[in-house]
This record gives structure tokens, sequence and C-alpha cells, in this order.
């Protein structure tokens, strides 16, 4: 063999002995992938679900709205609803499914029933969304953070675990440079305007973050009246970010 030359293992020069095909089937027949909503077997190769929670979670299609990441009604950037109220403290928005059905029950048990398993799930389905609809010159991705005793009881902050599966996802660095100032009652029991009130300068940049500079994205999981998002997003601004996004899981 001349020197220098290199050998290239074909799988049909490997011998009957090669280990490694035998262990994708041992591992296929006896670890077999398993559907994270409904722990049903997954039959199709390379599924993240099963045939029948596949059909059951159905993503946001169509041209999306920059305010709030809805379905757009209008022939404008911002759907009606968007442009009947005050304008949004970022610059775009994509959410991945709208909050109802299959996606509603999977969300309470990621957040509520220790449910981490379901973050690879999301946070793929989160990137693909926003590479299918958001800007393409995010340089960072931020999550938004929970009080801290409510992160602790619970162990774990599902923001943060989605930020981290879409930044792997999108090749981009997750800072966390957001901190509560104090704690809030929970906004799920407020309305519009108590939870604007709530969390009404609740959020500020850590003291030791550098200035952004470059275009951020905020990720969180649901959007609903939006005002823990705008609280977030508005504090964001002090560390002048050229732009910031929003992304997330659903839309309540």
């Amino acid at each position: 063999m001349p020197d220098g030359a290199s050998v290239v293992v074909t799988s049909a020069s490997r011998g009957p002995w090669d280990l490694r095909g035998w262990g994708r089937v041992v591992d296929q027949t006896f670890f077999p992938p398993i559907c994270p909503a409904c722990r049903a077997r997954v039959c199709e190769v390379g599924e993240d679900l099963c045939g029948g929670c596949a059909a059951d979670l159905v993503e946001v299609s169509g041209l999306r709205c920059s305010g709030c990441g809805d379905p757009n009604d209008t022939i404008l950037a911002r759907c009606g609803e968007c442009l009947a109220g005050p304008r949004r403290p970022w610059d775009h928005a994509v959410t991945a499914f709208a909050y109802g059905g299959l996606v509603r029950r999977l969300l309470q048990r990621f957040k509520y029933d220790g449910a981490t398993c379901l973050a690879p799930l999301f946070g793929r389905r989160m990137a693909e969304a926003w590479a299918q609809h958001g800007l393409p010159d995010v340089a960072a991705i931020v999550p938004v953070p929970m009080p801290a005793l409510r992160e602790f009881r619970r162990g774990y902050n599902q923001a943060a675990l989605l930020a981290t599966v879409i930044g792997r996802r999108l090749d981009l660095p997750v800072r966390n440079i957001l901190r509560r100032r104090h704690r809030v009652r929970r906004q799920a029991t407020l309305d519009r305007q108590g939870r604007q009130r709530n969390v009404r300068d609740v959020f500020a940049v850590k003291r030791n973050a550098k200035r952004l500079d470059s275009p951020i994205l905020v990720v969180d999981d649901i959007l609903t009246t939006g005002a823990t998002l705008e609280a977030a997003v508005k504090a964001l601004r002090a560390a002048m970010p050229a732009s910031v996004s929003i992304l997330t899981l659903a839309r309540g």
C-alpha cells in the first residue's frame, strides 16, 4: 500500500463479527424508542412521537404574527389582535403550538409533574419553528427565570431546559443573564391587568452581565397575555441588545 494512503472501511469490510451493527439491533429490540407523550412504542424510525400523538400534536402553520407568533389574519406583519392592542416590546415572535388538547396536557406534565423527558421533544419543535419563521441573525438565547424558591421546589426551570435544547439545535449560546428581583403571585390566578401589575419591574439584568450588542432570543414555555415576557424583555433592553425576539412553546 502506498505511503500516506487511507483505508476506507465499509460495512462489507468489517466482517461478520463487527459489533456495532449488532449493538444497534439489540438496542432497538430491547430498548425501543418510547413516545414521551403516552409511553407507547415509536414504530417509525427517526420519529419522536407515536403515530397517534403525532396526529394530535398539531403545530401552528402558515404565516406568523410578529407580535404574538400566532397565525396572521392580516396582510400586515401583526395580527388583528396585536394591532388592536399596545405594541409589544419585542421585535419578533414565534410560537410552535396553540395551547389546547394534547399540548395543554403535556405542558402541564412538563411544568408540574416532573416530566422533563418532554424537553427534547418540545425544544426540537421550537427550534424547527424558529428556523422556519424566525430571524436569522440571533446571537444568543436567554431563558426567562423562575422564582428561586419555586425552582428549588420543582427542581428545574422549564424555560431553561427548553433553551438548552434549542441552543444545541440552533448552535447558539444560552445566557442566563436575567434575575428576579422579588417574589410574585402565580400569573395563572390573575386577570390581564393583574398579571401586568404583578410582574412590573420584577426582572433585572444581572450585575456581572456584559453588554449584549447582538440580537437575542428570549425563550419561555407559554405566551398568554404576554405580561411576563414583556417585563423580561423590558429589563433586557437595559443590556442594549440590537434586537429582542421571543420564542414560546405555546400560545394560550
